[in-house]
C-alpha cells in the first residue's frame, strides 16, 4: 500500500474544505434567492440576483466564514463553484474599471458608466441583452473594493476610465453610454476623446442630470414645485387640526428656500444628510461602498459640464421622478450641440433593471444606426408601451 504523502494529505484537505464551502454557500444562496433550484454551477444572476442582493450574500458568507469579499467579487465569481474556490483561495482578483458584462465577436465594444453608488451589478441584465456585435463593458468606481480610495471628482474619473478604455480599445469609434450619474462621467470621457480626434460613434445618456445647481433656474423652479406640492398634499392627508402647525411652516420655509435659493444643500450638508439617509436605510452597508457614495456625490455637487460638440441620445424614464426635470432637452440645450430624446418605460430607479430589455434594444438601434446598418432591426417597438412599475432602490 503507497504511504499518503504530504502533498496527498494537503490536497485531500483542500478538497474536503471546498466541499464544505460548496455545501454552505448553497445554503446561503438557497436563502437569500429563495429558492431551491441551486446548483454548484447556477448562476447568481439567472437566478434573479440583482445589487441589493450581491450585498446581502456577501454579507453573509463574511458572517459564516470570516471572509470578507468585496462587491467586485460577483463579477469574477457568479456561481456557488467560483465562489467556493475563491474563498479557499483567501485571494481577491486584483481591481479593474472595466468589468466584462458580454464578450464580443469582433466589433467595437461598449462601455456602459456607473451610476451614483459606483457598483454596476444593476448592469447585469442589460449587459446580456444588449446585442452590438462588441463587447459589452461596465465601468465601475474606483474604491468600490476598498483596496483604493474613491475619487471624488468627475475630472478624476474620467482620467482614470480614459485611459483604461484607450488601452482596450486604442481608436474609435467608441460607443458610450452612461446611467444616471455615469451618463455625466460619459460625456467627460466623449469630450475628451472627441477633443484628442477620435471618433464617438455613439454617447448614449440614461436619464442623466448634473447637480440641481447647474440647471436653467426654469427647470429648477419646476422640479421644487413639484416636490413642494407633493409633499404638502402628503401632510395634508392627515387630519388637518393635526398637524396644522407643520403645514404652515412647511409653506413659509418652501417659500424662503425658493426666493432666496437656499434649497440646494451645501457639499458639507448634502453630505452629512447623505451619510445619515444611506446609514439609516443600509445600516449594514459596507464602508468602501458608503465611502465610494458619499465621495461621489461630493463630485456630482462640484461638476460644471463643459460643452460637447458633438451628438447625443437622452433615454428619458417614462414615469417622472420628482427630484429630476421633465425636460432634458432644455436643461442639456447649451451643453450638447445635438441631444435627441426618447422615451422608455420605467422610473429612474428600474430603468436600467427592470426595464433592460427596452433600454437594450434602444442602444442596438442607436448602434446599427450610427454604424449605418442596411438591415437596421426594428426593436423600439418592444419598448414603448410602458407596463405597470414597481420601486426597487439599487446600491
Amino acid at each position: 500500500m503507497r504511504d499518503i504523502s504530504l502533498d496527498d494529505r494537503t490536497q485531500n484537505a483542500a478538497a474536503s474544505e471546498e466541499i464544505g464551502h460548496l455545501e454552505l454557500l448553497t445554503q446561503i444562496w438557497r436563502r437569500i434567492l429563495q429558492t431551491d433550484e441551486v446548483t454548484p454551477e447556477s448562476n447568481f444572476f439567472d437566478l434573479g440576483g440583482d445589487s441589493l442582493l450581491a450585498l446581502t450574500l456577501f454579507l453573509e458568507i463574511e458572517r459564516a466564514t470570516g471572509r470578507h469579499l468585496p462587491i467586485t467579487a460577483i463579477y469574477d465569481a457568479q456561481t456557488i463553484a467560483e465562489q467556493a474556490r475563491l474563498i479557499a483561495a483567501d485571494s481577491t482578483p486584483e481591481f479593474s474599471p472595466l468589468v466584462l458584462l458580454k464578450p464580443g465577436n469582433g466589433g467595437a465594444p461598449l462601455f456602459i458608466f456607473h451610476g451614483i453608488g459606483g457598483t454596476v451589478v444593476e448592469f447585469a441584465d442589460l449587459g446580456k441583452r444588449l446585442d452590438t456585435g462588441g463587447e459589452v463593458y461596465a465601468v465601475q468606481a474606483q474604491g468600490v473594493d476598498g483596496a483604493k480610495p474613491p475619487l471624488d471628482s468627475v475630472d478624476d474619473m474620467a482620467t482614470l476610465y480614459c485611459d483604461a478604455i484607450r488601452e482596450k480599445q486604442p481608436t474609435g469609434p467608441y460607443w458610450l453610454c452612461g446611467y444616471s450619474f455615469g451618463g455625466l462621467i460619459a460625456m467627460e470621457v466623449a469630450r475628451r476623446l472627441k477633443h484628442a480626434g477620435e471618433d464617438i460613434g455613439l454617447l448614449f445618456l440614461i436619464d442623466a442630470y448634473a447637480h440641481p445647481v447647474t440647471w436653467p433656474l426654469k427647470s429648477l423652479l419646476k422640479v421644487r414645485l413639484r416636490k413642494a406640492v407633493g409633499k404638502l398634499l402628503a401632510r395634508l392627508r392627515v387630519p388637518l387640526r393635526e398637524n396644522i402647525g407643520a403645514v404652515t411652516a412647511y409653506v413659509k420655509r418652501a417659500s424662503s428656500q425658493t426666493r432666496n435659493g437656499s434649497a440646494v444643500a451645501t457639499p458639507g450638508e448634502g453630505g452629512l444628510r447623505k451619510r445619515e439617509w444611506l446609514l439609516k436605510t443600509r445600516p449594514d452597508l459596507p464602508l468602501p461602498l458608503l465611502q465610494t457614495r458619499l465621495k461621489a456625490d461630493a463630485a456630482l455637487y462640484r461638476y460644471r459640464p463643459a460643452y460637447y460638440p458633438g451628438s447625443a441620445v437622452f433615454l428619458k424614464a417614462h414615469s417622472p421622478d420628482p427630484d429630476f426635470p421633465d425636460d432634458p432637452k432644455y436643461v442639456w440645450r447649451r451643453l450638447i450641440a445635438d441631444l435627441r430624446v426618447q422615451v422608455a418605460p420605467g422610473s429612474h430607479l428600474t430603468i436600467v433593471s427592470e426595464h433592460a430589455a427596452g433600454v437594450a434594444a434602444r442602444i442596438d438601434d442607436c448602434i446599427r444606426e450610427a454604424r449605418g446598418d442596411s438591415a437596421t432591426e426594428s426593436s423600439q417597438s418592444a419598448a414603448v408601451t410602458p407596463p405597470s412599475f414597481s420601486l426597487a432602490r439599487a446600491i
